[in-house]
């Protein structure tokens, strides 16, 4: 049997993205999917759009939730698929992402998987493409720098969040990063995928439209993780931290 996939889209207000985010997801004609929508307690019509999929979504839910971290947690602790992966409602899966990743995970025997991600504006004209690699500077640039994976083409095996734990409800911006630097700097390092999987919509609602959230919560991997470094990476560590905490108290 084909492993089972389990994808969580956590959503609020996207009424003008989602349906394409579902039907992304849907038709890919995955035969051992489960899918599920967690949405925040929309307004703007998302729940009536919902509504028309229901029957082909093994849960949803519309409710208050703390957030996209909460809304996540939500659904991974549900999943029972092999493998996991979430997508948010205004992005969308390419076609044969799924099939691409389970060969990933067959062909390199990795714990989690990370493709490319194509990033285009709302009239669909192309920004970037955001390809996945593996680090390849010292281990306190993983915490400050960070190093990152696009997250709209990154696939986990279940027992990675069994283990590891889920993503962290007290950030809001760089969870997805967190996540990524807590398993790199526990050895466990994603397989790549050089194909596209996904593709990232850039809009002025989207919440990476501004950059400085991120950035500010960025420091946080730094205070979470240096821990873990030797002295040799946290002295390394040390006057990058202090430069970029000077450029942030100048920004503000």
């Amino acid at each position: 049997m084909t492993p089972r996939i389990t994808i969580v889209t956590p959503s609020f207000n996207q009424a003008a993205f989602i349906e394409r985010t579902l039907r992304s997801v849907l038709d890919q004609e995955y035969e051992n999917l489960e899918y599920f929508v967690v949405d925040g307690g929309s307004t703007d019509g998302s729940v009536e759009i919902i509504q028309r999929y229901a029957d082909q979504l093994a849960w949803w839910v519309s409710e208050p939730d703390r957030g996209q971290t909460d809304a996540l947690n939500k659904g991974l602790a549900r999943a029972t698929g092999d493998i996991v992966a979430y997508i948010n409602s205004d992005d969308y899966y390419l076609p044969g992402a799924f099939e691409s990743a389970v060969a990933a995970f067959e062909r390199t025997g990795a714990r989690w998987v990370a493709g490319a991600s194509r990033f285009v504006n709302e009239d669909g004209s192309l920004r970037n493409v955001w390809r996945a690699e593996l680090p390849r500077v010292g281990r306190h640039m993983w915490v400050v720098g960070p190093v990152g994976w696009p997250q709209p083409s990154s696939f986990w095996r279940r027992d990675v969040f069994e283990e590891f734990g889920t993503f962290r409800e007290d950030m809001h911006y760089v969870f997805d990063t967190e996540y990524g630097v807590r398993l790199a700097l526990a050895g466990v390092l994603p397989g790549i995928i050089d194909e596209e999987l996904a593709v990232r919509v850039v809009h002025s609602q989207a919440k990476s439209w501004d950059t400085r959230p991120f950035e500010r919560e960025a420091l946080k991997i730094v205070e979470l993780h240096r821990g873990q470094l030797s002295l040799a990476e946290r002295a390394r560590l040390a006057p990058i931290e202090i430069y970029k905490r000077a450029r942030l108290r100048l920004a503000r």
